[in-house]
Parts: C-alpha cells; sequence; structure tokens
C-alpha cells in the first residue's frame, strides 16, 4: 500500500499548488483518508480549506479521551511540475499506512493525520504555508503530546563526501530526527525506539543546527513537543529525476517499524507533565557513536577533526559547523 500510494501520488505533471495535479492529489488524498475511516478533526469534514489553499485532517480516536493527542503530517504539495516522489509523497504514503494500522491498534491517546498544503515556496514559512495555519487555525488551544513531522524519508543518504559514502558501512541507512531537545521525555523514546529497529541508524541533532525546515515550524514556535524526521536533502531534490525509482521502499518499512514504536512508547510516557526543553547532548553523542559506529574517527579525520572527544555540546558545534558546510540538509 506504501507503495502504490506513492505512485498514485507522484504524478508526471506534479502537486504543485495552482497546478492539475493538485487537485488530483487532494482528491486521492481525501478518498484514502475516508476508505481508512479517518474521522474530520474540524467542521465535520476532512478538508480544512483556507484561502486558495486545503489542509486535510482526521482522527484516529484513543482509548482515554483526557490524554494529550499525538499529531502526525507531512505537506503533499510538490515543489515543481514533476513527480517529487521523495518530496514528498512518500511521507504521505507512509503515514496513511500507519494510520491504516492504528485503525486496527487503537493507542490510548487520539492520533491526529494531517497533510498541509503550501508547503514549498513561494508559500514556505509564509501565513500561508498550511502547516501554519494549522497551527494557529486548529491548535491554539490544544496542548499536543508531540507532533511528529516527515519530510523526505525515501532515498537513501548519501554524505556527499566519497571516502565516507564508499567505506563507511550503514552510511545509506541514517535518519535524522530533529526536536527531542523539546521535551525531556523525548530523548529516552527515540533511543529506545531505535534499540529494536534493524537496518535503520537514528542520528538525534539539535534542530537549531539545520533549522526549520520544514512543517515542524510553527509547532516549534507554539512550544509544542515536537520530532522530525528525514533523510536530509538528496542529490535528485527539486529535481525531474525525483521519481518513485529512487526511493528505497524496504528502508521505507523500517521507518515505519521505528515511528510505530515511538508512537507506543509515546502512548505511555508522562507528556502531559515535565514540557520543558532539555540539552540531550550525551544522548546525541552516544546516538551518533551507535549510528556511526567504528568509522566514526575515520570521518571525524576526512571533516579535518582529528582529536574531536565529543564529550560536550561544544564538541558537536564543532563538527556541525564543518558538516553544514559541507552537505545541504
Amino acid at each position: 500500500m506504501i507503495k502504490r500510494d506513492t505512485e498514485r501520488l507522484s504524478l508526471e505533471q506534479g502537486r504543485r499548488v495552482g497546478q492539475p495535479g493538485h487537485e488530483i492529489a487532494l482528491k486521492y488524498l481525501k478518498n484514502r483518508m475516508e476508505e481508512i475511516g479517518l474521522k474530520p478533526f474540524r467542521n465535520n469534514d476532512l478538508s480544512l480549506p483556507y484561502s486558495k489553499f486545503t489542509n486535510l485532517a482526521g482522527v484516529i480516536e484513543g482509548r482515554d479521551a483526557n490524554a494529550l493527542p499525538i499529531l502526525i503530517g507531512a505537506h503533499y504539495d510538490s515543489a515543481i511540475d514533476a513527480p517529487c516522489a521523495d518530496d514528498n509523497a512518500i511521507s504521505v504514503a507512509l503515514i496513511l499506512s500507519i494510520a491504516e494500522i492504528l485503525m486496527e491498534n487503537h493507542l490510548s491517546r487520539d492520533v491526529i493525520v494531517a497533510f498541509f498544503d503550501a508547503e514549498e515556496k513561494p508559500y514556505f514559512l509564509t501565513e500561508n504555508m498550511g502547516s501554519t495555519r494549522f497551527c494557529n487555525d486548529h491548535c491554539n488551544d490544544i496542548d499536543l503530546a508531540c507532533v511528529i513531522i516527515l519530510d523526505m524519508v525515501g532515498h537513501d543518504f548519501q554524505v556527499g563526501i566519497p571516502p565516507v559514502d564508499f567505506f563507511v558501512p550503514g552510511i545509506r541507512e541514517l535518519l535524522f530526527v530533529l526536536g527531542s531537545e523539546s521535551h525531556r521525555e523525548l530523548p529516552a523514546i527515540v533511543e529506545h525506539a531505535a534499540s529494536g529497529t534493524e537496518k535503520l541508524r537514528i542520528l538525534p541533532t539539535l534542530n537549531r543546527y539545520i533549522g526549520d525546515r520544514s512543517d515542524h515550524h510553527a509547532f516549534r514556535k507554539a512550544r509544542q513537543p515536537f520530532l522530525f524526521l528525514s533523510k536530509g536533502w538528496g542529490k535528485h531534490s527539486h529535481k525531474p529525476e525525483d521519481t518513485v525509482d529512487w526511493i528505497n521502499f524496504t528502508r521505507v518499512e523500517t521507518i515505519q517499524n521505528y515511528l510505530l514504536e515511538v508512537l507506543k512508547l509515546l502512548d505511555t510516557a508522562q507528556l502531559a507533565e515535565n514540557r520543558v526543553t532539555v540539552d540531550p547532548y550525551l544522548y546525541e553523542i552516544r546516538m551518533m557513536k551507535k549510528a556511526i559506529g567504528w568509522p566514526l574517527p575515520l570521518i571525524l579525520g576526512c571533516l579535518g577533526f582529528y582529536r574531536l572527544a565529543l564529550r560536550s555540546r561544544k564538541d558537536i558545534d564543532s563538527l556541525m559547523r564543518k558538516v553544514l558546510k559541507l552537505a545541504r540538509f
């Protein structure tokens, strides 16, 4: 189903706002949400139109009406008139698959499933950005347990430094997770969920290193706990070559398994309390060493760090400054 939904959304003409493909994708998504059985989040309709745009949001009702809800979302528009399978059809398809699983195995918490319009330029970080409007229009009176945003999760990761990409085993399996610092309970959840996931290497980092590159922006500003999952920028991002052929569906299945474990842990966590930010640098270092493994000193050497011990936030700051100069996230 993930592959089928990705193929149906990866239209040759794209899903750019104002173009015919956008309306095709919107209708397809709404039909799939109805088919899954999602209940409207607001106004007895899955569609949440604003101006010339349309967000979509449905709810999987949990067993405990008093528990804070979880939101999982992704944007469905495209940057160019091309398939844009990785950006962001695959994330939408993955969330649809997770929604189907959760409909059969309800959590205690409600799960809000949201698909946002107008994420791409010229609407990015403007008042018309779909996630911004959704957050501002519908979430001001809601404390969310956690917001999970997906963007560009389908391609195999590459550093862009040939010796590293060639010699480091498992480099293609890396998945970035931003936002653990937004709630003191999140680092333990991210790490514990990763412990049982094979063929996936979780690399958490602070949002401030990368910046608000996707739909978590408004929720972060609203001080909602959040996690942003991405493979980062790839060689075909925002290009016609971003087709279904570029997607590693086997890897996407591992991301689905990881997300289901994260959701399971979020369901039982004390997220209504201790809603304070943290600096989880020790956890970041621990996860980095686990994700990269024995080649970490090799990578540090390739980046020019021959004596960096990775023991503090200052060490991570130095490393990330160098990485961000070499790679586009």
